[in-house]
């Protein structure tokens, strides 16, 4: 992946605001510091990770507001030939941006003045999408013509620590976790080389089984995998992003059999990417064991929030965070764009799900 060299902050008038961009280190860490909500994907570590392994640009920017007031909006963009053409707060996948505020609490005028700048971006789009328990100031906030992307995040309320995050747990769940505890299951984490080992070993046999769920073809599954490189993410993240980022991985007799990575800043806790093997983590429950440990081991560090992601409404994935006291919010991104790309990648997706639902009717009619 090509290194980015480090650019100079630019000032930028913007009526009584001004804007440097990229931040400033030392200013971004003391927002990032006074805000009480801030999340790990909004730190500046990510952002640099980010743009050292996954090819993108640090377009973040510090506004300043009259009397002092300050914002940091972590933005990172994707150029074509040195010229930028989306700039992202955050790319999907890889968590919330949205701004970290002085004080954490964002005004309507702050956030449309945020807005207002984005929209004046000279890209074909500009995109934020916030911790979804504050992501309505946003959208109160989006310029017409503004395209919102709905979606369904489930979010924990750490409060009262871990006994009474506990207590809340549906009675399966607890069930699940001390079954799990008898089942011999050897539990590794960030510390243990091994534990990174296992998350690539499950990835691996994970992209071949949604590949063949959906119909498609081994060669290109593969491909799509070597190209977005999970493993290759969470072994540079244990390694350059330190305590911020975690992993637990359990084992039965030497074989993998779960792994759970999770994103750790302050108050919050941000599950990033998971992996299993389906079979024995249903024998085992092991899913269930490393889900309730990253979230122990949360509340430990005195966490107050444990965001759990994005699911689609109805779905098992949806129903399993729930199961541990997850609580479903509705929220939407946004994107202002020169040219509707989003409608257009809906119709793409909408074209490749018809694709793949005939491909495996297909597929079930000779198995017949």
């Amino acid at each position: 992946m090509t290194a980015h060299c480090p650019v100079l902050p630019a000032r930028i008038g913007a009526g009584d605001v001004s804007v440097t961009s990229p931040a400033p280190r030392a200013a971004w860490r003391a927002v990032l510091a006074a805000d009480p909500a801030a999340l790990p994907t909004q730190s500046p570590e990510w952002t640099d990770w980010l743009c050292r392994t996954r090819g993108y640009t640090d377009a973040s920017r510090l506004y300043e507001f009259p009397g002092g007031r300050r914002l940091v909006l972590p933005l990172v963009a994707r150029t074509a030939a040195g010229v930028p053409v989306t700039e992202e707060s955050l790319p999907a996948g890889y968590g919330y941006g949205g701004a970290l505020v002085d004080g954490g609490v964002l005004s309507p005028q702050e956030a449309g003045a945020v807005l207002a700048d984005l929209a004046r971006r000279p890209v074909l789009r500009a995109s934020l999408t916030a911790d979804p328990r504050t992501a309505a100031a946003w959208v109160a906030a989006a310029p017409p013509g503004t395209t919102l992307v709905p979606a369904l995040a489930h979010v924990i309320d750490l409060d009262g620590g871990f006994d009474a995050v506990w207590s809340r747990f549906r009675a399966g769940v607890r069930r699940s976790v001390r079954q799990a505890e008898k089942r011999g299951l050897v539990i590794r984490t960030g510390e243990d080389p091994a534990a990174a080992g296992i998350f690539a070993e499950l990835n691996r046999r994970s992209v071949d089984r949604w590949a063949q769920m959906r119909g498609q073809p081994l060669w290109l599954a593969r491909l799509v995998e070597r190209r977005r490189d999970r493993a290759g993410q969470l072994v540079g993240a244990l390694a350059e992003l330190g305590p911020m980022a975690q992993v637990w991985a359990a084992e039965l007799d030497g074989e993998p059999v779960a792994a759970n990575a999770v994103l750790r800043c302050g108050t919050q806790t941000h599950g990033w990417m998971n992996a299993m093997d389906r079979e024995l983590a249903r024998r085992t429950r092991a899913g269930t064991l490393l889900q309730s440990l990253a979230i122990e081991d949360a509340c430990r560090l005195g966490a107050r929030w444990f965001q759990l992601g994005e699911s689609d409404p109805g779905s098992g994935v949806a129903e399993f965070k729930e199961g541990f006291g997850g609580v479903p919010v509705e929220f939407s991104g946004l994107r202002i764009e020169r040219l509707p790309v989003t409608a257009a990648e809906r119709r793409l997706r909408a074209g490749l799900a018809r694709v793949a639902a005939l491909r495996q009717q297909r597929n079930a009619g000779v198995g017949a």
